[in-house]
């Protein structure tokens, strides 16, 4: 039996997909300048292995934030290719919407180290609490609850052969 194979976008995602090409050549002069910001999220959403994308996430808004006031100059004065094109060459206009995509790099960089050093020192400090809870216990209860000493089938303590014995 022939199995079949499956959409990977399915209906909702094809129409979601043919919505975002439709609306990008209705807009096509910030389609363009969109495209040529946002190089640095695309690359990032594509270097970043992990499943969430949270560098592809965290590039991308910043990024988006560095193209947005290029955007609004592009809205509000002539919206045509012409226009993207000249605001896209501007060096500028590049090197604004690139150093926020730095940004965000540097953002997931350094909250990634802070995150790290963060739930380490949680670790250690439960680490020294059950250690010193592990104390407690076995100045309560003596050495038997550290499962160093062996026990009968019983579940006594065995004791040591050389207590046992009697001196002669």
């Amino acid at each position: 039996m022939a199995r079949k194979k499956k959409n990977a976008l399915g209906v909702k995602g094809q129409i979601i997909l043919i919505g975002i090409v439709i609306t990008a050549l209705l807009f096509l002069p910030t389609t363009i300048l969109l495209i040529i910001g946002m190089l640095p999220t695309f690359i990032a959403t594509l270097v970043d292995r992990t499943r969430e994308k949270v560098l592809g996430m965290t590039v991308g808004s910043m990024n988006l934030a560095g193209c947005t006031p290029f955007i609004i100059e592009l809205w509000s004065g002539e919206h045509t290719k012409e226009h993207a094109i000249e605001i896209a060459a501007n060096p500028l206009s590049i090197v604004v919407m690139y150093a926020a995509a730095c940004l965000g790099y540097m953002i997931e960089w350094s909250m990634t180290g802070i995150v790290a050093t963060v739930m380490t020192q949680k670790a250690l400090a439960r680490l020294r609490s059950i250690e010193q809870r592990q104390t407690d216990l076995v100045t309560r209860w003596g050495r038997e609850v550290t499962g160093e000493i062996p026990l009968d089938p019983y579940g006594f303590p065995l004791e040591d052969q050389d207590e046992t014995k009697t001196p002669a």
